[in-house]
């Protein structure tokens, strides 16, 4: 199937090459700059009754074949005037001067179309590509981070792994990612997709502009476009990549041997010191020499990561097209078989068969190979005492490999003390797979600029197969494996999407509208079906299960898992503007779905515009160049939660069965009863409101442009489950609402000093975020799985979404005396002789001042959603080299400590440097941390704001320094070095701030750093 599609895709382009036809009677040559000299990239066109065109290459230079009959040439630039110049020789140096109105006349990629972006009346955000390309990322979101204002981008050093995005907060507890919309295809995330692909990118935050999507569209809608040809464009062939390295970055520094030795004694541990001087030390030795770094073992100080493309456009007179191959292979930093392969394939043509019609044809096919690591190995690192090797010849037990054992100190078997290289080694959990994106389109132009009709038929077809195996193993007798198992797991996507839109363009004086009426068709299907197996070969040439097969012959167990949705929906949009000044764009769509018993949904939306920069009044001014109001509000819809669902259950086993019969010693005997539950959920899609009032500008001959927006987004119909009073069911619905406001800023400064470029570049977004409803519950108790009792993250209305619910520390208890002075302190001690609260121990607030340290006491320490995200980035270009640095960061967001926390159940496990440096061992020594004997005990073992740190941080996102010259005139070369995360400011006592989900931190996949080398040719 593969090898098909792939020598399709190679004949497909070879056969649009084969028909290029150029005249090649003159070549015009000459260079392209703008009023201070400085290169700009811009389209040529020869001004003949066939057009053809060529692009200057970033030093400005350009050559193109013309017809004798050609007697001009069209110069085009983004940011600058049209500029048509007579061809005398063959020789046109050109200049180009600033457009003051640029900023309306750019193109934005909307839903459903295209829109100038003067006529905006929605804050839609385009990305920078080029600036995103300097990023060494696998995934183009993770490019995305700290470029855009409204979005938030947590990302996870895995590699292949899906970063968190978010889009103006959170207003679900179901499903928080963005809709992602590649060349017309609905996808749930575009990780497959190669940077280098991309030729732009929009981000629709709000209901004005995201509304056109309907159910889909409440997180937000990022469309993707990739880069295409075009007509009577020189072939150009152009190769990017780069090859570096990844290493560890802010890696958590442990405890010592030595360290962790005096607090084990501290705390009545000494046993787990002696049992390491007898073990591994020789004889007389008074002190522990053994100090294993468990992280230092199990990292690697480099990883390697390299990304090639090759990209090919052109076009003849009546068909353009493109085509991109491109490689990545990415090492993870665990020194453990972990890694990310991933190879596409992109085809793109279009042909203008007639004057009036349009065909097109896109293809992507992504390959993959991914290989998951254990991430419980992290999370074991930090809990395992640095007395015992990692590797021990003398356990005569351990096989196949000699892994030490934490058994040796006395400890118990346990998950958490099993050896973190041994969880990192005896792992394979391998996903293998394919994608196919085709997509056809036909357009019709029936009244010409006036009336079009465009029809596109999208597919998205994916086939993945994951393998995980165990082997037989010994370490000790929790670290074990008796028998291998092998677990096989086939998965299938199969989606497809059917737009058809009806498109009038018109105008009459100073009037301008346009109407869009259209129809949508989408199915989803996704099936996965697994099976595994004990007693497999180690050999995966015996990975097989069934009767017959080569492998084992009978399956242990079972089972298949899927769904499949279909939706159709109507559409329509119309713009209108007066003079280019007054602006009105809206917007209606109709949803109707299978997964709801209420099939149809309807999502309108309304935006209006004001260029005051166009007013009689502003012109005789020189200071804006833009000045634009904008109004929107609309509704968007979430089926990203559960579907309607009616079943009846059968419950069972004590708690609905009798005694009968008992009589004096006679037990009496027990008699099996049953109920049956039987519930039907009426659910709906959540549904968004929202309200955004923006500020465009341009200031300064358009050297300084920016955007100003305030919103709020209310999600209504807030779908979870709740407890059902007086039974143990729990029944999911339509219960509550949540709301989202903030301030979005972005500036960009941009001018030229002599031969120095430079441009600077900031934005800024605040979020609040606040339950406004949860039915008739008073509060829900969420948090992370197997300690929600203990650490609980809280949803409560007037509350933001999911914050840590605890005591407040006041301070650190420093003398007896100031124990005894304490109301909750004396009368906890009177209650609890035989644990008292000493010195040492945390001090907490008594809220309500009754005495008391009772639940009323317990308050809000804060949640993950950070109050302020932001970025900002310098470059500057001088002559031949360039150099460009970008920063990102969050504030405002808390952490809950989960590593320091799980304490409360393991007292043998290490601890961190930071927290053993700060322990308190004296009166005036801490007033922040309890004492060694403290540490483990209850008291200070509670939900408290000890374990919730700051989630605040900066980083240094991407550092860049290039060299532009030429081979020869027509190939020009960039060479590059990149460092992209080289540093990062945190106060977090944490490999990294960044935690997806509630932001309980057990220890997640480390951040990597890359430096790296790369190499960008076109020819």
């Amino acid at each position: 199937m593969k090898n098909k599609l792939l020598t399709f895709a190679v004949v497909a382009i070879m056969s649009c090459m084969s028909g290029i036809v150029r005249a090649q009677n003159r070549t015009v040559t000459g260079k392209i700059t703008n009023e201070q000299g400085t290169p700009l990239v811009a389209t040529v066109t020869a001004k003949t009754t066939s057009n053809v065109a060529t692009s200057s290459d970033e030093s400005g230079l350009y050559s193109l074949s013309v017809p004798e009959t050609a007697d001009s040439l069209i110069v085009n630039s983004i940011g600058y005037m049209t500029k048509t110049v007579v061809i005398r020789n063959n020789v046109a140096n050109i200049q180009l001067q600033v457009d003051g109105n640029y900023n309306l006349d750019e193109v934005v990629v909307i839903g459903y179309g295209t829109q100038r972006k003067g006529d905006l009346t929605a804050p839609v955000a385009t990305v920078n590509m080029e600036n995103a390309l300097k990023r060494t990322v696998s995934t183009p979101m993770d490019a995305l981070q700290g470029a855009v204002t409204g979005v938030q981008v947590v990302s996870s050093g895995a590699p292949g792994s899906t970063p968190t995005v978010r889009i103006r907060g959170v207003g679900s507890f179901n499903n928080e990612s963005p809709l992602y919309v590649v060349d017309g295809m609905f996808m749930d995330n575009i990780d497959f997709l190669n940077p280098n692909d991309i030729a732009d990118m929009s981000v629709l935050k709000d209901a004005s502009g995201a509304a056109i999507y309907g159910v889909r569209a409440a997180n937000g809608v990022i469309i993707v476009t990739t880069k295409k040809g075009s007509l009577n464009m020189k072939a150009r062939v152009t190769y990017n990549g780069y090859a570096g390295l990844q290493t560890p970055t802010n890696v958590l520094k442990m405890a010592n041997g030595q360290q962790y030795a005096d607090y084990a004694i501290a705390v009545g541990n000494k046993n787990i010191v002696d049992n390491s001087i007898s073990k591994f030390d020789p004889p007389g030795a008074t002190s522990p020499s053994t100090n294993t770094d468990w992280y230092g073992e199990l990292l690697r100080s480099n990883a390697l990561i390299h990304n090639h493309n090759l990209d090919v456009q052109g076009g003849s007179e009546k068909i353009s097209y493109s085509f991109g191959i491109n490689y990545l292979d990415q090492d993870g930093i665990m020194d453990a078989e972990n890694y990310h392969r991933k190879y596409n394939i992109r085809s793109q043509t279009e042909a203008r068969v007639a004057s009036w019609l349009k065909i097109g044809f896109t293809a992507h096919l992504n390959n993959f190979n991914a290989f998951a690591p254990n991430n419980a190995a992290f999370r074991q690192a930090y809990f395992a005492p640095p007395l015992y090797p990692s590797y021990d010849p003398d356990l005569e037990l351990a096989d196949p490999v000699k892994f030490g054992s934490s058994t040796t100190l006395g400890m118990s078997s346990s998950f958490w003390f099993n050896n973190p290289l041994a969880t990192a080694y005896y792992n394979h959990n391998e996903t293998k797979g394919f994608q196919v994106l085709p997509s056809a389109y036909v357009e019709a132009e029936f009244w010409q600029k006036k009336l079009t009709f465009r029809s596109q038929l999208s597919q998205r077809y994916q086939s993945t197969h994951n393998i995980q195996y165990t082997p037989v193993y010994y370490i000790d007798n929790d670290q074990r494996s008796q028998r291998s198992y092998l677990r096989s797991a086939q998965a299938r996507n199969n989606n497809y999407v059917l737009d058809n839109l009806l498109t009038y363009r018109d105008e009459a004086g100073k009037h301008h509208w346009s109407v869009l009426l259209g129809q949508s068709t989408r199915e989803e299907r996704w099936r996965e079906t697994w099976v595994s197996a004990n007693d497999v070969p180690q050999s995966e040439e015996f990975w097989y299960v069934g009767q017959g097969a080569q492998g084992t012959g009978s399956a242990t167990g079972y089972g298949e898992d899927g769904f499949r949705n279909a939706g159709i929906s109507f559409f329509t949009r119309g713009t209108y503007d007066f003079d280019n000044k007054y602006l009105l764009t809206a917007t209606f769509r109709a949803d109707g779905s299978s997964k709801y018993q209420t099939k149809w949904g309807y999502f309108p939306s309304l935006g209006v515009g004001w260029v005051l920069s166009r007013e009689k009044f502003m012109e005789n001014q020189s200071v804006f160049n833009l000045l634009k109001l904008r109004g929107s509000w609309g509704l968007l819809g979430n089926d990203g939660i559960q579907p309607n669902a009616g079943y009846a259950i059968v419950n069972s086993g004590n708690n609905f069965s009798g005694i009968f019969g008992s009589v004096g010693e006679n037990d009496g005997v027990r008699v099996p009863g049953y109920r049956v539950g039987r519930f039907f959920t009426q659910i709906r899609w959540e549904v968004v409101e929202e309200w955004d009032a923006g500020l465009d500008f341009a200031l300064l001959n358009n050297r300084l442009n920016g955007t100003v927006d305030y919103y709020y987004r209310k999600t209504k119909d807030l779908a979870f489950d709740r407890p059902i009073p007086f039974m143990w069911d729990r029944v999911y619905g339509n219960w509550g609402s949540v709301a989202n406001s903030g301030w979005e800023i972005g500036l960009d400064w941009k001018d030229q000093v002599g031969q120095l470029g430079y441009n600077i570049g900031a934005n800024i977004t605040t979020l609040k975020n606040k339950v406004t409803d949860i039915g008739a519950l008073a509060n829900i108790m969420n948090g992370f799985p197997e300690w929600s009792a203990e650490f609980p993250a809280r949803i409560e209305a007037n509350q933001p979404i999911n914050y840590y619910y605890g005591y407040e520390v006041a301070g650190v208890y420093q003398t007896q005396a100031e124990i005894n002075a304490d109301p909750i302190a004396s009368r906890y001690n009177q209650q609890n002789p035989g644990s008292p609260i000493l010195p040492g121990y945390l001090k907490y607030k008594d809220q309500n001042e009754n005495g008391e340290l009772d639940e009323a006491d317990r308050v809000n320490l804060g949640n993950y959603l950070p109050k302020l995200t932001y970025g900002f980035n310098v470059g500057l270009n001088y002559k031949k080299l360039d150099f460009s640095i970008a920063f990102q960061g969050v504030a405002g967001n808390k952490i809950h400590n989960l590593n320091r926390a799980m304490r409360r159940r393991y007292a043998q496990m290490n601890m961190d440097a930071a927290f053993m440096e700060s322990l308190w061992n004296g009166e005036g020594s801490s007033n922040t941390h309890p004492s060694a004997a403290g540490s483990v005990a209850s008291w200070n073992l509670q939900a408290s704001s000890f374990f919730v740190e700051s989630g605040a941080y900066l980083r240094i996102q991407n550092i860049q320094l290039g060299y532009n010259f030429k081979i020869r005139e027509s190939i020009p070369v960039r060479i590059f070095a990149t460092a992209d995360r080289p540093a990062i400011f945190t106060r977090y006592n944490g490999f990294t701030p960044e935690v997806a989900g509630m932001g309980f931190d057990n220890n997640v996949y480390p951040i990597s750093s890359t430096y790296s080398l790369g190499l960008n040719v076109t020819f």
